[in-house]
């Protein structure tokens, strides 16, 4: 994972390079797409949603195909870095007669996703060669998709990464025993990103939540041994004031506040964030492999739920 993180600054650069030749269907308009995806790829999904300003939609790959109508007409992209998920492939199947044209999103142009789909994206970058919690995969899943939208411009990943690193260094677990993610708008998508990568790697509980809707009935079953980590990633006042209060009610907060405009590359900061947190976190228990690997029975059983 650690080395996964590491690779991300050069790799993407040269990835977003690659995706100039992938935009062809960027003149039909965000309000012609869906996009789906489970786990790390609906986090990506989501903030494809977003990135469009709300027209694009997003929907759950299982739950797309109970609504199928939802694609008629429309190019969808799934997003699986395997390309094995089978309610991706099983989508494919169901809106193969309704859908105007769907997009493969995936690291394996072989796969089956790949070949029921009518395109493929493929998404290029390293990795170490063994199984690890989703790094890479995910933010280049989130250029994939957002080149789709708009024109790709990554400038300062350096920076980006540098900044990520310092404001999650600092932070320890001592007596968390629930980690929730909270953020508007792209930054929902990357609190969802973070709520798994805490499921992942550290095997905590791990919530994520919209800033409106926390306040609304959430607030009242947050403990004081919670972790609650605010994600401004497009300089969101409900998120900074949302912050300000619990922080004055004696919750454990942090803020992660980004101050470029760029919604690209402050969301990809914000990966880099809760990777270097799941990570820092990790490294303080001592552990030295990521918390799904641990458990062979319940990785098994996932595996069965997925595949």
């Amino acid at each position: 994972m650690r080395d996964e993180i590491g690779y991300q600054v050069e790799d993407l650069t040269s990835f977003s390079k690659a995706l100039k030749h992938e935009a062809r269907n960027r003149g039909y308009g965000a309000s012609k797409l869906v996009f789906t995806g489970s786990g790390d790829s609906y986090a990506s999904s989501l903030f494809a949603h977003y990135f469009s300003g709300g027209l694009a939609t997003v929907a759950d790959p299982y739950e797309l195909q109970n609504y199928a109508e939802l694609s008629r007409n429309k190019t969808v992209y799934i997003t699986s870095v395997t390309g094995r998920t089978r309610a991706n492939i099983q989508l494919a199947r169901k809106i193969s007669s309704v859908a105007k044209r769907r997009i493969a999103v995936t690291a394996n142009p072989a796969s089956k996703l790949a070949q029921e789909c009518d395109e493929t994206i493929q998404l290029k970058y390293r990795t170490p060669g063994v199984l690890t919690a989703g790094t890479i995969g995910f933010t280049s899943s989130l250029i994939a998709l957002a080149s789709q939208i708009q024109p790709l411009r990554l400038e300062g990943l350096d920076d980006a990464m540098r900044h990520a690193v310092h404001w999650a260094q600092p932070l320890k677990l001592g007596k968390t025993r629930r980690i929730v993610f909270v953020g508007s708008g792209t930054g929902y998508a990357i609190a969802a990103y973070g709520a798994f990568k805490i499921h992942e790697v550290l095997g905590l509980p791990a919530d994520y939540q919209h800033a409106e809707q926390l306040g609304h009935s959430q607030l009242f079953s947050l403990s004081k041994s919670d972790m609650i980590v605010f994600l401004n990633v497009v300089d969101d006042e409900k998120t900074e004031t949302l912050y300000s209060a619990l922080r004055r009610f004696g919750f454990e907060v942090f803020l992660f506040r980004i101050d470029t405009t760029d919604q690209i590359m402050s969301a990809l900061e914000g990966s880099f964030a809760v990777q270097h947190l799941a990570l820092g976190l990790a490294r303080s228990r001592g552990q030295t492999e990521c918390a799904f690997l641990s458990d062979k029975k319940r990785l098994d059983l996932s595996g069965r739920l997925i595949y």
